[in-house]
């Protein structure tokens, strides 16, 4: 069921079932709450755990200091977008709060901001975006040296495909009848 939403002071947002989103998050006044590694670990966390708890699946991602990008698909009832972001904030401050790291305003986050996809070609160039941000803020001169996204688990995944077809196991007579 398609379903569009707009609201008095945040961006409007369209539900649909089994689609690809592309969704921005930003901590309020860009501060940078999520500086530390703990802190990225744990919004890590927060955000895999509440996706996964409304059924939505996490395609890509990145965790910069103060904003995050994440590529996710839908499930049917795409109308729980606005609480998987509300569970995430929610326990991300909690966190953050427990963690002595101060609010600098009223709260940590500020609001996020969603594209439903409808084209292979922003898709992927979404993709690429996500992948090259810690590039574009200045945080590494390459994506697979950000540990805080999916480029880097994708790039040694590919290490690890390459090394399986090149030694590969199938062949090795070990006995393991256990």
């Amino acid at each position: 069921m398609t379903k569009y939403k707009e609201y008095n002071h945040n961006p409007p947002h369209l539900f649909l079932p089994n689609c690809h989103y592309f969704i921005t998050a930003s901590t309020l006044g860009r501060y940078p709450y999520l500086k530390s590694v703990k802190a990225k670990e744990a919004a890590y966390f927060y955000l895999t755990k509440s996706l996964e708890k409304f059924s939505w699946i996490l395609e890509d991602w990145v965790i910069l200091d103060n904003h995050l990008h994440i590529m996710v698909k839908s499930p049917q009832d795409s109308t729980s977008l606005g609480k998987v972001m509300n569970n995430f904030y929610r326990f991300t401050a909690n966190w953050l709060s427990k963690n002595s790291i101060r609010k600098i305003k009223q709260k940590y986050f500020h609001n996020y901001w969603d594209k439903c996809i409808s084209y292979e070609s922003s898709y992927y160039s979404r993709i690429n975006y996500i992948w090259f941000n810690p590039v574009k803020h200045g945080y590494v001169d390459s994506p697979e040296k950000w540990q805080f996204g999916s480029y880097h688990f994708r790039f040694h995944k590919d290490k690890i495909d390459r090394q399986i077809k090149k030694y590969p196991f199938d062949k090795l007579d070990i006995a393991d009848d256990f």
